[in-house]
C-alpha cells in the first residue's frame, strides 16, 4: 500500500510539473500577446493553445479563476522573452506577478486628442504620439476621459482601444435616452463637447445645454468662444471640439428648459443668465465692465 501511495504521489507531482510548472516545448520565443479590453480567459486560452504557449485551456482557465481574473484580463501587450509555465502566464495576465506594475494615466474631461497625446508622451517618453494622433483623427469626442492603467510600453492602438471601449461602456445605458431626445448620437456628443467648455459641473451644464439647443432651434448662431466657427456659421460644428465627460453628455441629452437665451461667465467663473439681449447687455456691464 505504501508503494502504491508513493507511486500515486509521484504521478501527481509529474502532472503538476507538466501542467503548472514546465512550459511546453512548443513555446515560441520571443512571444507577444496583445489583449484588448473585455477579453476573457476563455478567448485568450484559445489563442495560447493555438500558439503552442500552453497545453490545456481548462488548466489555464482554472488558474485564472483561482487568481480571480477569469473574466477580467488587463488590456495591453505582454512580451515573453523566455518560455513560461501556465501558472506564470496566468499570474502575468492577472497582474499578480511580482514586479509587474501598471502606470496610471488620467485624462481630464474636455481633453482634446492632442492633449491626450501630450499626456501620454509625458508619462511614457517612448510613446508613438504620431501614430496615436493618426488613429484618433476622426475619433475626437469618442475617447472617454478617465483614469487608465497601462503597462510600461503601451502601443497606440491598445490605448485607443481602451479609450473607445470605455466610451462605449459609459454611454451604453444612455442610448435609449439619446434616441428619445430626438437628436443623433453624433449631435449629442458635439453639443456635449461645447457644454464641456462652457459649463462647470452638473448645475450649469444642463442649463447651458438647454440654451444652446434653443439657439439652434431658433436659427441663431451658437457663439461659443471655444469654437470660433460658431460665431460665423449657424449650427453645430462639424465634429466634437474635445472629449466630453458624462456630466456634459447627460446635460446634452437632458437639457434644462429655462427662459434664458443668453449667458456669460464673470471673472470668477460664475455664470449669469439673461432672457433677452437687453438683459444680457446689462449683465455684461455689471459683471464684465472692462469688456
Amino acid at each position: 500500500m505504501r508503494r502504491i501511495g508513493i507511486i500515486a504521489a509521484l504521478i501527481f507531482c509529474v502532472c503538476v510539473y507538466i501542467f503548472f510548472i514546465a512550459p511546453p516545448s512548443t513555446f515560441p520565443v520571443p512571444y507577444h500577446l496583445t489583449v484588448t479590453t473585455g477579453e476573457t480567459s476563455s478567448t485568450i486560452s484559445r489563442q495560447l493553445v493555438a500558439d503552442g504557449v500552453i497545453r490545456s485551456r481548462r488548466t489555464f482557465q482554472l488558474l485564472m479563476v483561482a487568481l480571480g481574473s477569469d473574466t477580467h484580463i488587463s488590456e495591453g501587450q505582454y512580451d515573453f522573452t523566455q518560455p513560461m509555465s501556465a501558472l506564470g502566464i496566468a499570474m502575468r495576465l492577472s497582474g499578480k506577478e511580482f514586479g509587474i506594475t501598471k502606470t496610471k494615466v488620467t485624462f481630464p474631461e474636455g481633453y482634446t486628442n492632442k492633449d491626450m497625446s501630450a499626456r501620454l508622451a509625458t508619462v511614457f517618453p517612448d510613446f508613438d504620439t504620431a501614430t496615436f494622433l493618426k488613429l484618433t483623427a476622426n475619433e475626437q469626442g469618442y475617447l472617454f476621459p478617465d483614469t487608465y492603467r497601462f503597462f510600461a510600453t503601451p502601443l497606440p492602438d491598445q490605448v485607443v482601444t481602451a479609450l473607445k471601449n470605455d466610451y462605449q461602456q459609459k454611454v451604453a445605458s444612455l442610448r435609449t435616452d439619446m434616441t428619445a431626445s430626438g437628436h443623433s448620437e453624433s449631435d449629442i456628443i458635439i453639443m456635449a463637447s461645447l457644454v464641456q467648455q462652457e459649463a462647470h459641473g452638473p448645475i450649469d451644464s444642463p442649463v447651458i445645454a438647454g440654451i444652446l439647443w434653443k439657439r439652434l432651434q431658433n436659427g441663431m448662431a451658437l457663439q461659443v468662444d471655444a469654437a470660433p466657427t460658431t460665431y460665423s456659421h449657424k449650427g453645430l460644428p462639424n465634429a466634437p471640439i474635445d472629449n466630453p465627460g458624462l456630466i456634459a453628455i447627460e446635460a446634452a441629452i437632458h437639457p434644462t428648459d429655462s427662459p434664458y437665451l443668453y449667458y456669460l461667465h464673470d471673472h470668477s467663473g460664475a455664470v449669469h443668465y439673461a432672457s433677452t439681449y437687453q438683459q444680457h447687455q446689462q449683465n455684461i456691464k455689471k459683471y464684465l465692465p472692462n469688456i
